[in-house]
């Protein structure tokens, strides 16, 4: 299975795969859960994600409204699994933290933190052990309508309009980040910068070179930004037992640490940022129009 659309199969078919291939991706996931702990819960919001992602490319055929009511109930699968995956992704923040300071003899064993997340991590597995079945039909509703969707005058002027548009959303949310450096403008630029990243790799045939290269710094880009949510996640979960005595000094040490790796992941995002959002939006969408010219 590729995440991208293929110059010889029509376009409105070729988006109409990309939705169906995520969404059977996730659907087996469901009905063939994996047996290592948190990759189907992971595995299916990643495929939710890419589904979302390629949807967009469609607004200007479908209209705002029915795609935005179709992305609202993607979005709602995705709230099924996203305590149970928040607790997770605390859980691993946590290990490789600890694994890297404990390489680096920086610091002791940390049993208090580790059990706290661990049994807050097993307290969510119990309270969502069913959501397999609740998301299932879910799924299948939602594939129905999207292969219903009428893409027959969808063209790629369209799609590389939508990129553009993501283009610029991630630029003005570059802005706010530089204007004000907090954790919850990195974790939506993010979002806009993973947004970007899909859209893509979903367009690489235009030109694979081309597009590979943006879309590798894309990733790059995304996964610094990632990782720094991860850690500021897991900083604020462990605020809420600063009055815990018996934590008192293990979660100084992790805060530590995370305070040291996010500043640089934040400077290492913000100097591949500026480099990545540089091109006018104006720049880019012609740049990108280009290679759609060709194709039409």
């Amino acid at each position: 299975m590729s995440f991208c659309l293929k110059l010889r199969e029509p376009l409105p078919q070729g988006l109409k795969r990309v939705f169906r291939e995520q969404i059977d991706a996730a659907l087996h996931c469901c009905q063939h859960p994996a047996k290592q702990r948190g990759v189907t819960v992971h595995e299916v919001r990643k495929h939710l994600k890419k589904l979302r992602a390629a949807m967009r490319l469609a607004v200007c055929a479908v209209g705002k409204t029915c795609h935005a009511n179709e992305d609202r109930c993607v979005r709602k699968i995705g709230r099924l699994i996203s305590d149970l995956r928040d607790a997770q992704v605390r859980l691993q923040t946590f290990h490789r933290l600890h694994d890297r300071a404990a390489k680096n003899s920086e610091q002791e064993s940390l049993p208090r933190t580790e059990e706290l997340l661990v049994l807050e991590r097993e307290s969510f597995s119990a309270a969502f052990a069913g959501w397999q079945k609740e998301a299932i039909p879910q799924l299948e509703k939602v594939k129905t309508r999207l292969l219903a969707w009428p893409l027959d005058t969808l063209n790629w002027k369209q799609i590389c309009k939508a990129v553009c548009k993501i283009y610029r959303r991630g630029q003005r949310a570059l802005t706010k980040v530089i204007d004000d450096p907090e954790p919850e403008n990195f974790h939506a630029w993010r979002k806009r910068v993973k947004d970007v990243w899909y859209q893509l790799r979903i367009l690489q045939p235009l030109d694979r070179t081309v597009f590979e290269e943006m879309a590798q710094d894309a990733d790059v880009l995304s996964e610094l930004l990632g990782t720094e949510h991860d850690l500021n996640f897991l900083r604020l979960r462990l605020e809420k037992e600063s009055g815990d005595e018996a934590l008192a000094h293990e979660l100084a040490e992790l805060q530590k640490s995370i305070r040291k790796q996010c500043k640089r992941l934040r400077r290492d995002a913000l100097e591949l940022g500026r480099r990545f959002y540089a091109e006018p939006s104006k720049a880019f969408a012609k740049r990108i129009s280009i290679f759609a010219d060709k194709r039409t």
